[in-house]
């Protein structure tokens, strides 16, 4: 990875913060010899990397939710369903009052999840989501097999096992783990008043971004 250094004024017009944006050096070599057009789906996928690993991962949120705003431009849909070739989400509100469960990293809430009724999961996302919160996402809502829709069935089902055999205890202090709040957040809950979610499509893009560019295996 090299760090892109975009001139002050193409950031500006993009609304990016003067941060090194960490890409792969074809990607690099491209953007220096183009001069203009800037890769934003990498260097979003190079923020994901950087922020998977580094205690200083807060630092570079503003930065990962700018870029998924220009990568989902205009797209306003409520809800989203995105997929890879062996995952499935839905994006959306989830309720905060009902049975739910917390990603969260340290002390930040990431985003929920829910059942969306046929034992699939609805995402909401409430922060940037990293490399590592990502993983575990696609992990947690993965498609195995022929009948892609059974298994993705499944997901509600496996997530749930999952945060209650980790109890609501992190790893350390920056490794994403799962929290089970089988009736919701409850009025002391770090969530702003007006639910504080993320625009689905924004969420969609960051999923995609790394599902696109991370390396296989």
């Amino acid at each position: 990875m090299i760090e892109l250094h975009p001139q002050a004024d193409a950031l500006g017009v993009l609304g990016l913060p003067a941060i090194p944006y960490p890409v792969a050096l074809p990607v690099f070599q491209a953007a220096v010899a183009n001069d203009g057009e800037l890769p934003l789906a990498d260097m979003l996928h190079g923020l994901q990397l950087r922020a998977a690993h580094g205690a200083d991962w807060q630092r570079l949120e503003a930065a990962m939710e700018r870029l998924s705003e220009l990568i989902a431009g205009d797209d306003a849909r409520p809800v989203v369903t995105v997929r890879g070739d062996d995952w499935w989400l839905e994006i959306g509100p989830v309720d905060t009052a009902a049975d739910c469960i917390a990603l969260r990293r340290g002390d930040s809430l990431l985003a929920l999840l829910a059942d969306r009724g046929d034992g699939r999961l609805r995402l909401a996302g409430l922060h940037p989501l990293d490399g590592s919160a990502i993983a575990l996402l696609l992990a947690l809502s993965r498609i195995d097999g022929e009948d892609g829709a059974v298994s993705a069935g499944e997901a509600w089902t496996r997530a749930c096992a999952i945060a209650d055999a980790a109890g609501g205890t992190p790893v350390d202090d920056v490794t994403p783990f799962l929290v089970r709040m089988p009736v919701g957040l409850g009025p002391t809950a770090d969530v702003p008043a007006d639910g504080g979610m993320r625009r689905p499509a924004c969420v969609a893009a960051e999923l995609a971004t790394w599902d696109t560019l991370r390396t296989p295996g």
